[in-house]
């Protein structure tokens, strides 16, 4: 009975279940959040422009990825060792991504309506284009103040923060509905993100960081003196490089669809492709949380990575059931037409959430052990089988053959990498 008792508060102590539990909850939140957005858009919105407006925001998350230049990686697997220069090198971290955003933020806006008739709008209105490049830049530091929160053991704080998020876009999208603002749905989105920056990193300059420095007392990584600085610059660029193209599809699906497809298709795959993806964050939340810990404590890897991977399955494998039995019945929300054109993808895409799992494992591992180019091999295999997938399966099969192609593209990268997971545990 003692014992029993005790277990709650054991793995509450325990730092890597403490910051996967938060990363899964706040993934959780934001994923449960994010359907209620989108439901709500979807009733707000008619299709077209909830599928323009859709576009804009996934093209925004791809730049954002491309313009933090793998900071949030570095972040996560360098700054918990850091000995001092803390404080700084997230500083560095904040400016190299804020220039990025503001050159390639420019160069989008003015680009893309010469392209796409479909993004004309930017090029005649001046502000929609000069709040794209804000929320650009506002959106990274966003994402890399939740990656310094968990590289300093404070990631309960993230779920807070980002149940905050979710609730500001939610209440923003009937107000601009309201007022008549045209694209509410990206602007509901962006503002919100920009307004907590502010107070996030209140938090950990004068708090989290100091104390993580005073407590932890970081002695240094043994793989980062492995690499040496030239080795760092490698990684660093190889990491870069596998992340932007695991973002991709985040950006080229939605444009692609479009094209091919239309906005209203793009639309009813959107709405099922994000809320498999919110499923999936949860795994992506329990690598980072392997990572942070990992980097204090090189040497137990193996073992941290059992410790997630046997609770990632608990997760896995009752929500892809549910997704796969019960999709009319989640999409039923969004409308009848959604029910009809997007359960199917939903199934699909639902089908792939294992695969994801594993490569997020492997992913995770490889990074720890320094060893970017696998990560970046993986990535490298996926995205074309996708691309080539989607141009060749959208013709005759529309959305279907897009998920089809998804589905496809994990499954054989994942298969490839199995036999290395298991002689990694054995």
């Amino acid at each position: 009975m003692i014992s029993i008792s005790r277990r709650p508060s054991l793995r509450i102590a325990d730092p890597l279940l403490r910051s996967a539990y938060s990363l899964v909850a706040n993934a959780a939140i934001t994923a449960g959040l994010g359907v209620v957005f989108w439901v709500v858009a979807a009733r707000l919105y008619e299709p077209g422009e909830l599928g323009r407006d859709a576009a804009l925001i996934a093209v925004m998350l791809e730049l954002s990825a491309i313009c933090q230049l793998n900071m949030v990686n570095a972040i996560t697997r360098f700054l918990p060792s850091l000995q001092r220069g803390t404080a700084k090198a997230l500083l560095r971290a904040y400016a190299l991504s804020a220039s990025a955003a503001a050159v390639i933020g420019l160069a989008f806006v003015v680009g893309v309506p010469r392209i796409s008739d479909e993004f004309s709008f930017l090029s005649e209105d001046w502000r929609i284009s000069a709040l794209y490049v804000i929320g650009l830049v506002g959106w990274g530091w966003f994402a890399l103040e939740d990656a310094a929160l968990t590289a300093v053991r404070r990631a309960p704080w993230i779920p807070i923060e980002n149940g905050v998020f979710g609730v500001l876009k939610l209440a923003a999208l009937p107000l601009f509905a309201a007022i008549g603002i045209e694209h509410g749905v990206f602007l509901a989105w962006t503002l919100p993100a920009v307004l907590l920056i502010v107070p996030v990193n209140l938090l950990l300059f004068r708090v989290a960081i100091p104390e993580h420095v005073r407590n932890q007392r970081p002695a240094g990584s043994a793989v980062l003196r492995r690499l040496g600085r030239r080795g760092l610059v490698r990684f660093m660029a190889q990491d870069y490089a596998a992340t932007v193209l695991a973002l991709a599809p985040t950006a080229l699906l939605p444009v692609l669809i479009v094209a091919l497809l239309g906005s209203g298709a793009n639309a009813y795959f959107y709405v099922p492709y994000t809320m498999v993806g919110a499923f999936t964050t949860l795994f992506f939340a329990a690598g980072m949380s392997l990572v942070a810990e990992g980097a204090l404590a090189e040497d137990q890897v193996r073992a941290m990575a059992g410790r997630i991977g046997r609770r990632v399955a608990l997760i896995l494998i009752p929500g892809t059931v549910f997704m796969v039995v019960a999709a009319p019945l989640i999409l039923l929300p969004f409308g009848a037409d959604y029910v009809r054109e997007s359960s199917s993808v939903l199934r699909l895409l639902a089908c792939g959430c294992g695969f994801s799992a594993v490569l997020v494992l492997y992913v995770a591992i490889a990074r720890l052990q320094g060893h970017p180019g696998r990560i970046l091999a993986v990535e490298a295999a996926k995205l074309p089988l996708l691309l080539g997938g989607v141009i060749v399966l959208s013709g005759p099969l529309g959305i279907d053959g897009v998920a089809v192609a998804w589905l496809g593209s994990v499954a054989a990268v994942a298969i490839a990498v199995t036999p290395w997971l298991l002689r990694f545990f054995r």
